[in-house]
């Protein structure tokens, strides 16, 4: 098995959401490009803003926040 990391920019982060199908709304949230009212989740349930984003689970549509306890979380699950 092949594990690929991608590392960006900050300034990245709105072309990764366009590939994913997402945009960000006027309240800085990432939501589904068809239907802006759709908020994306963490894998905590949580709403999830630009500024947090820290990157998207393998496999699934699990977004990541950009913290310590999120990757710890995230870490444990065994990508």
């Amino acid at each position: 098995m092949i594990n690929i990391n991608i590392t960006f920019e900050d300034s990245a982060k709105g072309e990764i959401l366009t590939l994913l199908d997402k945009k960000i709304n006027a309240d800085g949230l990432i939501v589904e490009r068809a239907n802006p009212n759709q908020k994306v989740l963490t894998f905590e349930g949580e709403e999830i803003s630009i500024n947090d984003f820290g990157g998207v689970k393998k496999g699934s549509e699990v977004f990541i926040k950009d913290n310590l306890i999120s990757l710890m979380k995230l870490s444990k699950e065994g990508i």
